[in-house]
């Protein structure tokens, strides 16, 4: 008897081990037209993520107190202390730069003794909305932040920023770099590298590197700063380049701009645009007159205003301006 309890202990000790343990993720979500942008810290709960809840407000300073670093904007007080940053045109600034007369957009937060504290003050700023809701993500490698983008497209980064205004607008901002998180504060530093490559989007077969990623639910449009780096799995892989790009969630289709490079089976095909339809494994090639789409392979080119790109083949079909020049046999 002794031994079947022995048996069972080490049965249920085994069983115990084999359980995985409860994994919690932070996420953020944003809704457009009935899909999901949904933003996931997919890492250890160190650094954490932090959500900041703010009230915004906006006016003209009417005074100014240096020693309680406090200032005025009609009947309001706002005091700040170590922690508000003080911005003009994006750069950062000290209480000392504050004058009457000047207008500032404020991020607040009601302290429990009644008082208004400023947390942001941007010098000739208004406020976009009445609050905001604002998530920071980040995640140490080997683990990445992730954007799903309805059931269609991910994207991957080391931090990302969601910003919900109320009434107003929903945004997301991705790039990569590295964060601190300070406890005394219950803040977290984030220190930005919008470096080729930090930030990476996937789309059926298709992958797009680029340098940050800007989300804006009003449109729909998920911008990717470049340079851009493409790559297509399958029989024929494809690479390319591009100097921009943007997602919609609406019509889940690429779009890529600028100097747009492909080279698949041998052939290089560039342009000035370009639409990619992954869905449907074809793009579309744009140019000018004077500055046409141009296809290449040893055997000749064509040329056009408007190519067809198969993407699983890489076979072009010139639809509009068509010109070539192919070697004899």
């Amino acid at each position: 008897m002794r031994w079947f309890w022995l048996l069972l202990g080490l049965l249920l000790v085994a069983i115990a081990q084999q359980e995985p343990e409860p994994s919690f993720q932070t996420t953020a979500e944003i809704e457009r037209r009935g899909k999901k942008i949904v933003v996931v810290k997919t890492g250890p709960d160190n650094p954490p993520a932090i959500i900041e809840l703010r009230d915004l407000y906006g006016g003209v300073i009417t005074a100014l107190d240096a020693e309680k670093k406090s200032l005025r904007l009609g009947a309001r007080e706002f005091t700040t202390d170590t922690l508000t940053r003080f911005w003009l045109e994006g750069k950062p600034v000290q209480f000392t730069d504050l004058k009457v007369g000047q207008q500032v957009r404020l991020e607040a937060a009601e302290q429990n003794d009644g008082s208004l504290r400023a947390f942001d003050v941007q010098i000739g700023g208004k406020p976009e909305g009445p609050s905001l809701s604002r998530s920071l993500f980040a995640d140490p490698p080997p683990y990445r932040v992730q954007i799903t983008f309805g059931e269609d497209a991910r994207a991957f980064g080391a931090i990302a920023r969601v910003e919900q205004i109320r009434e107003v607008n929903d945004f997301v901002f991705m790039t990569g770099g590295t964060a601190r998180y300070i406890e005394e504060e219950d803040r977290l530093e984030l220190e930005l590298k919008p470096a080729p490559r930090a930030v990476e989007v996937q789309q059926g077969k298709s992958k797009a590197w680029g340098s940050r990623l800007d989300y804006d639910n009003q449109s729909g449009d998920a911008r990717v700063t470049g340079p851009i780096e493409l790559e297509r799995t399958g029989e024929k892989p494809l690479q390319g380049s591009a100097q921009r790009m943007i997602y919609n969630v609406d019509d889940e289709i690429l779009r890529l701009f600028g100097e747009i490079k492909l080279v698949q089976d041998g052939r290089t095909s560039t342009a000035e645009s370009a639409v990619v339809r992954e869905k449907d494994r074809i793009a579309y090639l744009y140019g000018r007159k004077d500055k046409p789409v141009r296809s290449q392979n040893k055997d000749g080119f064509v040329q056009g205003t408007k190519v067809l790109y198969h993407l699983d083949s890489g076979d072009v079909v010139v639809l509009e301006g068509v010109q070539g020049e192919f070697q004899e046999p």
